[in-house]
């Protein structure tokens, strides 16, 4: 459970003594420090460890890659995976064979293949074109009852052609529902498709969600801009989370968008439980009845609140896109006492994504405790207690993908930096930044 933080007054007089212990669970470099955690640090376990590896052109040209963790993978830990295939340029139209991509091995057995101890191997249907993106993998080394959480189960789950919901079993039941999260597909585990249509993106988007003790629901979009073509397999981390979280997963369905993002009536919103927005981060999964890249599941922005307001506390949830169309998203909510949690708005075509590039920065808080960054070569990466999570609309109506797939990661200790495979139209961008460091055994 949550280390009481009030009892290290008792131990003044050991501190020489305790300075010297090592910080288990979390042993970084520092180029970003908090001297305020430093003593409490010491003798408290940090409870999470998350690093960001993000994969450049050229790296991943064909069909499998293996990325070389910077640590033995914990047993308990889930990926969120966001990329697409590109060189960074304004050309080259993408399908789904090429842009997606899943987890598909690990060294615990969770899949059918497995890798050494610091692996994990991603995979896609067709290797033409460089996929590049980001795969932030999130690993509780401690308190999985308490303050961190449990790997159940990493469920592949494969729909083909035509086939609008499925249903999973999870290996290992849950224990409680309201604790449980889903990350799958998009923003999860990620999905491979065959379908060599650029016109049916689709396929790859769903709604993800759980119900009784062991079943998880996938729900596709019939009808609108594009078909259900070919077969995608989605790779699902099923996590049940320790009693200090709480969780709530909700469903928001409705058309709203337009305008930039920037007023509150461009958003759909959903009621949920009241939260602190600097302890609460969120992350959806869904589907849309178009297929194009500004009215796509691609090309819609989700945060907390109305969309706009940032309050204190919080009792709604957000999704907008610049065309306003269909869709439906499965939220899913965090909240944690000891969670840092910063958002940052970035204009349409301003601070945002403008047309023509590739890459840009937002400032976000700096870090908590120690964070580390490698910042050069074709595999990157951010390794401490944080991660980001961008959401983007797009200005595109066609279907020129991969242009609304972006990614991001923090580069610096108040900088996060956001990247796409591919240049035009221009988008919005909510960017949440995510800090584990105070969470502590």
């Amino acid at each position: 459970m949550r280390g009481p933080r009030f009892a290290v007054l008792t131990v003044i007089a050991a501190m020489a003594a305790v300075a010297m212990l090592p910080i288990s669970g979390a042993n970084f470099s520092d180029t970003a420090d908090n001297d305020a955690n430093s003593f409490t640090a010491a003798i408290l376990s940090r409870v999470f460890r998350v690093t960001t590896y993000e994969i450049r052109s050229g790296e991943f040209s064909g069909t499998s890659y293996t990325i070389s963790l910077n640590n033995p993978l914990a047993t308990d830990y889930f990926v969120v995976l966001r990329g697409g295939a590109g060189n960074g340029s304004n050309g080259g139209n993408r399908t789904p064979s090429q842009n997606y991509a899943r987890v598909d091995a690990d060294p615990h057995g969770n899949f059918a293949s497995s890798t050494g101890a610091s692996q994990l191997r991603l995979a896609r249907v067709n290797g033409g074109g460089n996929w590049q993106g980001q795969v932030t993998v999130v690993e509780s080394l401690a308190d999985s009852a308490g303050s961190g959480f449990r790997l159940l189960d990493v469920v592949q789950t494969s729909m083909g052609p035509g086939v609008a919901s499925t249903s999973a079993t999870s290996a290992t039941n849950w224990t409680d529902l309201n604790q449980v999260g889903l990350y799958g597909g998009i923003r999860g585990g990620g999905a491979t498709a065959t379908t060599g249509n650029r016109n049916h993106h689709n396929t790859a988007w769903a709604t993800i969600v759980p119900s009784g003790s062991d079943s998880v629901t996938y729900t596709r979009q019939t009808g609108g801009g594009g078909q259900l073509s070919g077969t995608t397999t989605f790779s699902t981390y099923v996590v049940e989370w320790g009693a200090d979280w709480s969780i709530q997963q909700t469903t928001l369905s409705g058309t709203g968008g337009g305008g930039g993002s920037d007023q509150t009536g461009n958003y759909v919103t959903a009621a949920i439980a009241p939260v602190a927005r600097a302890e609460t981060f969120v992350l959806a999964y869904g589907r849309t009845a178009d297929n194009g890249l500004g009215d796509g599941w691609e090309g819609q922005i989700f945060t907390l609140g109305n969309g706009v307001t940032q309050n204190a506390t919080e009792s709604s949830i957000a999704v907008s896109a610049q065309y306003g169309d269909n869709r439906t998203a499965a939220v899913y909510v965090h909240s944690h006492p000891d969670l840092a949690v910063d958002y940052r708005f970035g204009t349409y075509n301003g601070t945002g994504i403008p047309t023509s590039s590739a890459t840009g920065t937002l400032t976000i808080d700096g870090a908590a405790g120690s964070e580390t960054y490698d910042n050069s070569g074709t595999l990157r990466s951010t390794t401490g207690t944080r991660f980001t999570v961008v959401t983007n609309s797009s200005g595109g109506v066609g279907t020129a993908y991969p242009r609304p797939m972006v990614w991001s990661r923090p580069t610096a200790a108040t900088t996060a930096t956001w990247v796409r495979s591919r240049t035009g139209q221009p988008g919005a961008i909510w960017l949440q930044s995510i800090d584990f460091d105070g969470i502590v055994e």
